[in-house]
């Protein structure tokens, strides 16, 4: 088929082809397209469009990881001789982390049974978060996010100390 021919047709169905240039909408065009979108029209096409192009993924992980609640987790059962060196090494498979540590009593220097891990960006703590249930040095673990805290009948009130 002639090239021409493909633009020619193109062009009447209203469809513009950009042979890799800039496109003729701008971000404001764009943003006069989809204003009547429902809300989930919209994290329909983004969660596409973010799996598909990168610079799309950093845009969307540049805004979420602002709010570092929602890369911060909370794992409790942890043995008394885990370290937050031995922390860091697993959850370290899940996304790069900006900080692990293992909450340790300060008279045996032992751990207190929990610790805390922050992630760089909210899909390592989205990943680590798919399998709550973790065994650590022997014993099973349960990760949560930190800002949920622990609520219900099982819920221990905040100590004045």
């Amino acid at each position: 088929m002639d090239p021409s021919m493909k633009k020619r047709k193109a062009d009447e169905n209203g469809t513009v082809i950009t042979d890799g240039t800039t496109g003729l909408l701008t971000p404001i065009d764009v943003g006069k397209i989809i204003e009547s979108f429902t809300q989930e029209q919209l994290v329909d096409i983004l969660q596409i469009a973010a799996t598909r192009h990168l610079d799309v993924l950093e845009s969307i992980r540049s805004i979420a990881d602002r709010d570092p609640a929602q890369r911060k987790l909370f794992i409790r059962g942890l043995g008394w001789d885990t370290t937050t060196e031995g922390l860091r090494s697993l959850f370290s498979a899940y996304g790069e982390l900006e900080e692990a540590v293992v909450i340790l009593d300060k008279t045996t220097g032992k751990s207190k049974g929990y610790g805390f891990i922050t992630f760089k960006h909210i899909d390592g703590a989205l990943l680590a978060l798919k399998e709550p249930s973790k065994k650590i040095d022997g014993r099973m673990t349960v990760t949560q996010i930190a800002a949920a805290g622990v609520s219900g009948p099982t819920a221990i009130p905040p100590s004045g100390d």
